[in-house]
């Protein structure tokens, strides 16, 4: 099939979303630009193909990069969230970039990079762009004025001639046009269209997944937003259980939360010929005891099935894994398989995912190549998790790239999900 679609990738990172849109049949990454030479080569290993620019993409001409159909962009999203408790500056609307009182120069350019989207849709006029980020990036703007430069920015793009719908998706159900991916993650996806093409893209389609309802059977589940202080079913803002669950389209069926039937079990991408050490040798002293009280609380609920110890902040604690993990962060790597039949925890195994194991979980493929530059190999395995951390889950990138496929070409395709 000759490529009915071509892509530009900014903001690649080490080509997650380019190795999901390029599962569509008739579509092709044509151009990839990043900052960071790591993931540039990593890219480089992967989509030799693509034509990939190591770059400060705020720095480059719009009229350097080929002209194609569609664009996925990825804007830093460090100085977005509110990970760890952070808490997000803003002094860009007080003081400007090289004021003296404090404001984070660092935060407000990683922030400047949104405009990379409008600045390239203005020059390429794109018939179809996806713009991913954290789903705090919905409030970018000024404490006193939350989401006003998120407005504006999406005014600059209606402009240009652009509709568009904030989609908030997480990865661990996306099974439209293949496997789901083996771990959650949160995400916005802004996807504009233009309005030249005459027709609106199918979101039912694509981005709803298929629950078991006890009185319908299998149906596609409807997006139900809850009412709370920062989101509501007039203003959709959020994250899965958070603030939205899956229930039933049926309007006279109860509103109990259904899990869509994509769901993976993490313990399908361990190795398991790999246990690590015993618990009592390694986690059981004072040093550990954090996670020393993790595994116990986790060891106690399960029964001593095996289970993922999460080893981070906030209210996060263990997960069976027969769930999908908990979201794969660049921080570090905070998941603690916890294995074996002993029933003294002290005598069952547990060791951290290897970068192999996160990798696969995400839903790239076992054979995707990762490229490190650092010389240490602290440095180097450092580069490895930030990567996979901050990637775009293949598989959603697919998901939404079936749907710009029929939207740009007018060519239907049959989804995974829906048929099986």
């Amino acid at each position: 099939m000759p490529y009915a679609v071509t892509w530009s990738d900014q903001f690649a990172g080490g080509g997650g979303a380019g190795a999901g849109l390029e599962q569509v049949p008739g579509t092709v990454v044509a151009q990839a630009g990043n900052h960071a030479a790591h993931c540039v080569a990593t890219y480089r290993a992967n989509h030799p193909r693509v034509r990939v620019h190591l770059a400060d993409l705020s720095q480059v001409i719009p009229s350097a990069w080929p002209r194609t159909h569609a664009m996925w962009s990825s804007p830093e999203c460090t100085f977005h969230t509110i990970a760890a408790g952070r808490k997000r500056l803003q002094g860009e609307f007080v003081d400007g970039l090289f004021s003296t009182n404090g404001t984070d120069e660092t935060a407000i350019r990683s922030r400047a990079t949104m405009h990379c989207v409008p600045r390239f849709a203005e020059y390429h006029g794109y018939l179809f762009i996806v713009v991913e980020n954290v789903v705090e990036a919905r409030w970018w703007g000024p404490e006193h004025n939350r989401g006003a430069a998120f407005d504006a920015w999406i005014a600059q793009m209606r402009v240009w001639g652009y509709r568009h719908r904030i989609v908030y998706a997480n990865s661990a159900h996306a099974a439209a046009y293949g496997p789901a991916s083996h771990s959650s993650r949160d995400r916005m996806y802004v996807i504009f269209w233009h309005e030249s093409v005459g027709r609106t893209p199918n979101f039912d389609k694509w981005l709803r997944p298929m629950v078991a309802c006890a009185r319908h059977g299998k149906v596609q589940a409807l997006q139900a937003w809850k009412t709370t202080d920062s989101c509501s079913p007039q203003r959709p803002w959020g994250k899965h259980r958070a603030q939205y669950i899956w229930r039933c389209p049926h309007r006279h069926c109860a509103t109990a939360a259904l899990e869509p039937y994509a769901l993976r079990p993490v313990a399908e991408i361990l190795d398991h010929s790999a246990p690590g050490p015993l618990i009592g040798d390694r986690y059981a002293g004072p040093r550990s005891a954090n996670t020393w009280r993790k595994i116990q609380a986790g060891h106690r609920l399960y029964g001593g099935a095996p289970f993922i110890a999460e080893l981070r902040g906030g209210g996060s604690t263990h997960r069976p894994t027969s769930r999908p993990l908990s979201t794969l962060t660049a921080g570090g790597n905070h998941h603690l398989w916890v294995n074996g039949t002993a029933e003294d925890v002290r005598d069952r195994h547990a060791r951290l995912l290897t970068v192999d194991e996160r990798k696969v979980a995400m839903s790239f493929p076992e054979t995707y190549e990762l490229v490190a530059t650092a010389e240490k190999k602290k440095e180097r395995d450092q580069q490895l998790v930030s990567m996979v951390g901050m990637a775009v889950t293949p598989n959603i990138a697919r998901d939404i790239g079936a749907m710009a496929f029929e939207f740009i070409t007018g060519q239907d395709l049959e989804p995974f999900g829906l048929a099986a």
